[in-house]
Formats: C-alpha cells, sequence, structure tokens
C-alpha cells in the first residue's frame, strides 16, 4: 500500500470555483508549457496560469472545475485530474488564440479517440509525488467516466516524459497514436505527444 493510501489527511474530492487558482496552477503544471506556448503575452501583465484561471471558476466549459477532481491533502489542494468527453474537443473555440500557435499545436486535434472520455490534465504538487495521489486521482477519473457511460479513457502525454508514460503504462494505458507536434523555443518537447487509451 502506498503512503497515500495510508495517510488519513488525504482526501479525493470534486473541485469546487474556490479551488480555481490552484486548479490553474496544477493544469500548468500538467501541460508541461503547453498553456504558456499558447496563451503568453495574450493579457498584459498576466501569466498564463493566472489566464485559466476564470475558465476553471466557471461552471460550463470544458475548462471548467466542474470536470475536475482535486487531492487535498491538510486542507491544501496537491493534485488534479480534470477531463471530459473527448467530443467536446470538437467544439473548441480557438479564434481569440494566435493562428500560428494554433497551427503549431494541428495534429493534437488530430490525434484523438473521439467517443472516448479524455484526460486534459493529471498533476501533483513535485514534493509529494511518488506517494500513490497520481493513483488515487485516475481512480476518481475511471468513475467519473463510468458513471458518464464510457468504456474507455484516453490521454495526451509528451513523448519526453518518461515518468508520466511509466505511471501510465503501469495504469493500463497503451499507445494508440502519436501527434507530431515540431519542437519549439518555448515549447521545447522532443517526439511529440502520444495518444494513450485504457479500457474500462
Amino acid at each position: 500500500m502506498s503512503p497515500a493510501q495510508n495517510d488519513d489527511r488525504l482526501r479525493i474530492r470534486a473541485a469546487v470555483a474556490d479551488d480555481a487558482p490552484e486548479l490553474a496552477r496544477l493544469v500548468g503544471i500538467a501541460g508541461g508549457g503547453v498553456y504558456e506556448f499558447l496563451l503568453d503575452g495574450l493579457m498584459p501583465g498576466m501569466t498564463a496560469v493566472e489566464i485559466l484561471v476564470p475558465g476553471l471558476a466557471g461552471r460550463s466549459g470544458s475548462l471548467s472545475y466542474r470536470q475536475s477532481g482535486v487531492a487535498e491533502l491538510d486542507g491544501r489542494v496537491v493534485g488534479i485530474a480534470h477531463g471530459y468527453p473527448t467530443d467536446w474537443i470538437r467544439m473548441e473555440d480557438y479564434s481569440g488564440l494566435p493562428p500560428d500557435r494554433v497551427a503549431h499545436m494541428g495534429e493534437f486535434s488530430e490525434t484523438l479517440d473521439w467517443g472516448s472520455y479524455f484526460l486534459s490534465a493529471l498533476a501533483v504538487d513535485p514534493d509529494l509525488r511518488r506517494r500513490g495521489i497520481a493513483g488515487q486521482l485516475l481512480g476518481w477519473f475511471y468513475e467519473r467516466a463510468r458513471t458518464g457511460g464510457f468504456d474507455r479513457v484516453t490521454l495526451h502525454v509528451w513523448a519526453d516524459n518518461e515518468p508520466a508514460r511509466h505511471l501510465y503504462a503501469g495504469e493500463g494505458f497503451e499507445e494508440i497514436g502519436r501527434a507530431a507536434i515540431p519542437w519549439h523555443p518555448r515549447l521545447p518537447h522532443q517526439g511529440g505527444s502520444i495518444l494513450m487509451r485504457r479500457y474500462l
């Protein structure tokens, strides 16, 4: 049993609107630079994480806190699992983003398993990793997908993120596609992004 499963100070719960600043911080970590790549400079004086907060505090849309589960330790949010039906991505409006940045990420939106439930963000504070918290968040996510009538979950992970790939493989995810997202000075990942799937 992992330390987190023995720790009665830890609880997994649905997110609430007041969690939005912490959700934004963790979503930023999960993205591995993608939100900074897409959002930096769009609103002068605001970081990419700060730009995410209003959407996460809102009640509707794929970014809403209502799509998140959190890990809370001693009353502090230390982890997030955020996701929604993959088909919602078809309805995303990218018109407010610079076209060149959207085009750079183009293969991401073309490399998806339509009809699945999509894990868009999984993150745990760096000093609390390898304690089983991510596994508990994934358990919450799987149950949410099942409750919604889904038979499989999918996710994208950067090809050069070995710890995350190892975690997902251990959870039964298998690679089913790759998005050839080019290296960029502001998005310095090698090998693009891997689409992985796990049946429930």
